[in-house]
C-alpha cells in the first residue's frame, strides 16, 4: 500500500470564538474531535502528516499527530514552519509546547525565513501540495479568515479530498452569536 498523506489546515486562532483559551469546553471538544479524525486517518492507512503550526489549532493539532506518532512508529508527523522565529513572541508555555512538538517530528519544514503578509497562507497552500487529503478545520461554513479561504479554494483546484471539520460538526460547539 503506498504511503498515503494528509494536511491538517485551519483558521487562525482569533477565528474561534474562544481564541486561545484551552480550557473552553468548545476548544476541549474541538482537540477530541480533531484526535478522532487523525486517528481514524491513520485506521484508513495516512502515514504521513503534514501540519503548518500556529499558535492555535495547528499546535493543537500537531501536538495529537504527536501523540499518533509515538503510539505507533509508522506514522510520520512534518511541522510546516510559516518563518523561523514565529515562536519568539509567544508565551513561554506556548513556546515550549511550539519545541517539544518540533522536537518530536520526523521533520520541521521551514517556509519562509522572515514574516511575510503571505506566509501563513505559504505555510498551508505547501501542506496542501505534498497531501493527497486535506482535513479543513474552520468555524463555520463560510470561512472567516483569508488565507485559510485561499488555502481552500487552492485544495479544490487541485482536486484534493478536502474534509471540512466545521457546521455541523462545530455548531454543536461553536456559536456564530457567540
Amino acid at each position: 500500500m503506498p504511503n498515503k498523506s494528509c494536511a491538517v489546515i485551519a483558521e487562525a486562532p482569533m477565528c474561534f470564538p474562544w481564541g486561545f483559551d484551552e480550557e473552553d469546553e468548545r476548544c476541549v471538544k474541538l482537540k477530541q474531535l480533531i484526535l478522532s479524525g487523525l486517528s481514524h486517518l491513520q485506521a484508513q492507512g495516512v502515514t504521513r502528516f503534514f501540519i503548518p503550526i500556529d499558535a492555535g489549532i495547528g499546535l493543537y493539532a500537531a501536538e495529537l499527530a504527536a501523540t499518533l506518532t509515538l503510539a505507533d512508529e509508522g506514522p510520520q508527523l512534518y511541522c510546516l514552519l510559516p518563518y523561523e522565529e514565529q515562536a519568539v513572541k509567544w508565551s513561554p508555555e506556548l513556546r515550549n509546547r511550539y519545541f517539544a512538538v518540533l522536537e518530536s517530528c520526523t521533520a520541521p519544514i521551514s517556509v519562509s525565513v522572515e514574516r511575510t503578509p503571505v506566509c501563513e497562507l505559504d505555510a498551508m497552500l505547501e501542506a496542501i501540495d505534498r497531501a493527497d487529503r486535506i482535513v479543513a478545520i474552520g468555524v463555520g461554513a463560510q470561512p472567516r479568515d483569508r488565507n485559510f479561504a485561499a488555502a481552500l479554494h487552492y485544495a479544490e483546484r487541485l482536486g484534493r479530498d478536502v474534509q471540512m471539520l466545521a457546521a455541523p460538526e462545530l455548531s454543536a460547539i461553536v456559536s456564530d452569536d457567540y
